[in-house]
């Protein structure tokens, strides 16, 4: 369900530049959230860098805007994002001619690996939980930016891209490829199978996982990486105790390269 926006009042360009020559980023939102898109709404008379043309509340929606507005940003539910991929993939939609800038808004804590959309998609990632001052700059940086789409600019310089990459688990890089394969519900045989390592490795790895997370079964070790691959963080026993109370803390937060 997409609904258009073709009677805001125009948006006078930032003080000192030339308004006959400078002109807002046009901006679809992508959101099941009423309150997330109304929030985001309110936020704009502070973000002259971008124009709303149009919002959607689901993936078809989402599809259907990008190619009839060819908007310079989307601003996407990160909840949306899987779902967006699936759909446009489906039905043979092609974005190779225009392809916008995407912001991800979520309710996790980092962009994890089931979104559809990560950091060869999108240009940031911002929590919508994060202070409104964070979440006004992403909009000013994106809406702001002179590239057409993610890559065509100076994006290794941008201060966006570091929110887009994994936090680093302290894991080895086949470490890291069983947690990965344990989180999208793989079984031993199928990682030996695609890993091509015997049983007796991924079990040896699985055990190795174990200790350095500090996970103490099988099953904490499955929830764990399944958490991660929804773009949450993961706990510790001892945080894990403190998250019922809301105060847990991530095990790590540096950004995976």
């Amino acid at each position: 369900m997409s609904r258009s926006n073709h009677h805001l009042p125009a948006i006078v360009g930032p003080t000192g530049m030339d308004e006959n020559t400078w002109s807002p980023a046009t901006m679809v939102i992508s959101s099941r959230s009423s309150l997330l898109e109304a929030g985001l709404l309110t936020l704009l008379p502070e973000v002259p860098q971008l124009r709303h043309i149009a919002s959607t509340s689901d993936a078809p929606g989402t599809v259907h805007l990008l190619l009839q507005h060819k908007p310079d940003v989307l601003l996407l539910d990160h909840d949306l994002a899987a779902d967006v991929h699936g759909h446009a993939a489906v039905n043979g939609a092609d974005f190779s001619g225009h392809s916008p800038r995407v912001l991800l808004l979520s309710t996790r804590h980092h962009v994890g690996m089931q979104s559809g959309c990560g950091e060869r998609c999108a240009c940031g990632f911002v929590r919508d939980r994060s202070p409104l001052r964070h979440i006004r700059s992403a909009m000013r940086i994106i809406g702001g930016c002179g590239a057409s789409r993610l890559g065509d600019g100076y994006c290794s310089s941008c201060p966006l891209r570091q929110s887009v990459m994994l936090p680093k688990l302290p894991l080895s890089e086949r470490e890291y490829q069983v947690f990965d394969h344990i989180g999208r519900e793989h079984g031993n045989l199928q990682m030996s199978r695609e890993l091509r390592l015997s049983v007796k490795t991924i079990e040896s790895h699985r055990e190795s996982i174990k200790q350095k997370l500090g996970l103490g079964s099988a099953g904490a070790l499955r929830e764990a990486a399944m958490a991660w691959h929804r773009g949450d963080y993961v706990l510790k026993p001892d945080s894990i105790a403190r998250s019922a109370q809301g105060n847990a803390t991530p095990a790590s937060a540096k950004p995976r390269r």
